[in-house]
């Protein structure tokens, strides 16, 4: 299966559930590839400290990411495309309506931003994340 995450500026929670979910496959034994972009990403632009941060502190080093904006071939690409919160979800499927069946929010309640907030902002749209990505391993990706 090949998942595609979108957020804003691909540098927080696209590429934190990206990375949460290679480890979270890993440990279950699923077969997917992951890859994250952003709607208005400054491609090349590092992740951000917060993000990198709560990154380590799963164990997981991100120094490697480099932001990317979405493009039509990720889409083309992806069985699976996530967007962060109801209204990046809906832009999407304005934007491309040849995937809209694919296109669907990544969570009930939207995915806050962590961006410029403080560590513990970070935490907990990291900690919301992996709530989802465990949910959907068990579910919806068994």
């Amino acid at each position: 299966m090949n998942i595609l995450y979108i957020c804003t500026g691909n540098t927080c929670r696209s590429p934190m559930a990206k990375l949460l979910t290679e480890l979270e496959a890993d440990k279950r034994g699923l077969n997917m590839t992951v890859r994250s972009r952003g709607m208005a990403a400054h491609d090349g632009e590092a992740m951000s400290v917060g993000a990198l941060k709560v990154m380590a502190e799963e164990g997981i080093n991100a120094t490697f990411h480099k932001a990317k904006t979405v493009t039509e071939d990720d889409l083309m690409w992806a069985d699976k495309v996530y967007g962060m919160t109801h209204t990046m979800t809906a832009n999407l499927k304005r934007g491309y309506p040849a995937f809209k069946e694919k296109i669907q929010p990544f969570a009930d309640k939207d995915i806050i931003d962590p961006f410029g907030g403080s560590l513990e902002i970070y935490r907990l749209s990291k900690d919301r994340l992996l709530e989802e990505i465990k949910n959907k391993c068990e579910g919806e990706w068994a």
